[in-house]
């Protein structure tokens, strides 16, 4: 670890730091998920509330970081997106459905809410200001480019026989 005078804080390496808490907290969540599917507790006293961790695709190349997330049965009203500046991408959103029947003196309804949430690390040198997002048929696509200057950090190595 180095104590950098100029700016008054330590310079530890970003990407360790930001997988470790990644790390961290996939394991707490999980922890939390086991608990209560042992104990086969419902979150809340009425309906079904759930939370929920979507499924996603983080893909690095030279250029940008791609990520894919599946958000079946919600449209890009529920969906909320940051990019931070010290590297982390959040999802969130509410799903809610809803099903009433009415006929001859019945009546059913049935319905089911679910929040999400995620939050990935992501690789230094992005440039959020040019982060797009794009919402089809229930997947949510982010399109993150990388700085100039990551791309000239990238250098390959030509490997001899």
């Amino acid at each position: 670890m180095v104590f950098d005078k100029s700016q008054g804080r330590h310079n530890l390496p970003k990407k360790n730091y930001v997988n470790k808490v990644g790390e961290l907290r996939h394991n707490i969540n999980r922890a939390f998920d086991n608990f209560f599917n042992v104990l086969d507790y419902p979150l809340t006293p009425l309906g079904d509330f759930s939370f929920i961790e979507p499924k996603v695709e983080l893909v690095e190349t030279d250029n940008d970081v791609k990520v894919s997330a599946e958000l079946p049965g919600m449209n890009e009203d529920d969906v909320e997106i940051d990019v931070s500046e010290d590297g982390f991408l959040t999802i969130r959103g509410e799903k809610r459905n809803n099903i009433e029947e009415k006929s001859d003196g019945m009546y059913f309804s049935e319905r089911s809410y679910g929040m999400i949430s995620r939050t990935l690390p992501l690789p230094n040198d992005i440039d959020i200001n040019k982060t797009e997002a794009k919402f089809t048929n229930g997947v949510l696509r982010i399109m993150i480019p990388k700085t100039p200057l990551a791309k000239q950090k990238i250098r390959r190595i030509k490997v001899k026989k």
